[in-house]
């Protein structure tokens, strides 16, 4: 069986399995002022937008199309017993205008969650789940520097084209991260010299790093040098065009230095990934799937999780123990939420 990639029935959150090739289309928004009685591919706008929600996962059972007296189409709804129109500034509604269909970014990430729920279930050859922060390590010491370089590249076309998604992504990753990245690996290079054997080449010592022979009296100037020098230029960065070109120099040099698979990942780029995985799991599961904190309505749930990361200091492993507890008041079995996603 080939490898194909299914998706969450409500918030299309992707997962790899063995199926047959699936093929997922979402229906355009297309502004047709046509009557309602038309043919499904004649939908005027408001049909439009309730078709494109319904692709999207949306439950939209309870909407319809309204036309008001200047002719206007609106999406319209019963709440509790009343017939109210949807507003235009709904962010759904937005997307569908800009894009005219409904972008990932919008869907807040929708990939995040699945990787997230893979990670937390990866076993090992016994059969045994090995846990989340030990599946990240499995990944090597280069996949933190990948991932956050992309990560960064992102931010900088978000940075002009949409602030509050930026603001969102940089919480997480941002220069403080950065910082924290470069300084560690500097720490390490220096713990792996410390355990090199020293030799001598006709009297005069030299150590063996990475394939290189380095003289003991060149190692602060061949060594240390470059990459403190390019610690600075991170430290200095002014905005995220600047961040990004400053973490690929750096990691350029981490290449050219010293890199190993097996070397710890940054407890700065660990923390950073778990506050992000969790933070959009749990928007996911809010906006899309229904859940919600023990005795909040969606919206205050909402509320509540953006209150919780406003601390700039609130760190993000402890996000990642609140989505846990938020799994378990609300009865989610990640296993069986997979296996409906392969349904």
């Amino acid at each position: 069986m080939a490898k194909t990639s299914v998706q969450c029935p409500k918030c299309g959150a992707n997962i790899q399995i063995e199926a047959p090739e699936v093929v997922t289309i979402v229906t355009p928004a297309a502004p047709l002022a046509v009557a309602v009685s038309l043919p499904p591919k004649n939908k005027n706008e408001a049909e439009a937008k309730i078709e494109a929600l319904r692709a999207a996962g949306v439950d939209v059972s309870s909407m319809f199309s309204i036309r008001g007296c200047n002719g206007k189409y609106d999406v319209g709804r019963v709440q509790d017993g009343q017939i109210v129109v949807i507003p235009e500034n709904d962010p759904i509604f937005k997307a569908i205008r800009n894009s005219r269909t409904i972008p990932n970014r919008n869907l807040f990430r929708r990939w995040v969650m699945a990787q997230v729920f893979h990670m937390m279930t990866v076993k090992d050859f016994r059969g045994e789940v090995i846990g989340f922060t030990e599946a990240l390590h499995n990944k090597g010491y280069k996949y933190q520097w990948d991932m956050l370089l992309d990560e960064l590249r992102v931010q900088t076309k978000l940075y002009e084209k949409d602030p509050e998604n930026f603001t969102e992504r940089n919480r997480w990753f941002n220069k403080a991260v950065v910082v924290a990245m470069a300084s560690d690996y500097i720490k390490l290079v220096q713990q792996v010299i410390k355990t090199l054997r020293i030799k001598h080449c006709k009297g005069v010592p030299y150590i063996r790093l990475d394939s290189k022979n380095i003289f003991v009296d060149d190692i602060p100037a061949k060594v240390y040098a470059p990459l403190e020098k390019l610690l600075k230029v991170i430290k200095s960065s002014r905005n995220p065009t600047m961040l990004f070109k400053a973490a690929s120099n750096f990691f350029w040099c981490v290449k050219k230095t010293y890199i190993k698979f097996t070397m710890q990942q940054s407890k700065a780029f660990v923390d950073a990934y778990k506050g992000a995985g969790a933070f959009y799991t749990l928007k996911n599961l809010i906006l899309f799937h229904g859940y919600v904190f023990p005795k909040m309505a969606p919206d205050a749930s909402i509320a509540y999780l953006k209150y919780l990361v406003s601390d700039p200091d609130f760190e993000g492993y402890k996000l990642f123990g609140i989505m846990k507890e938020f799994l378990k008041d609300n009865y989610i079995d990640i296993a069986a939420k997979q296996a409906e996603w392969r349904q």
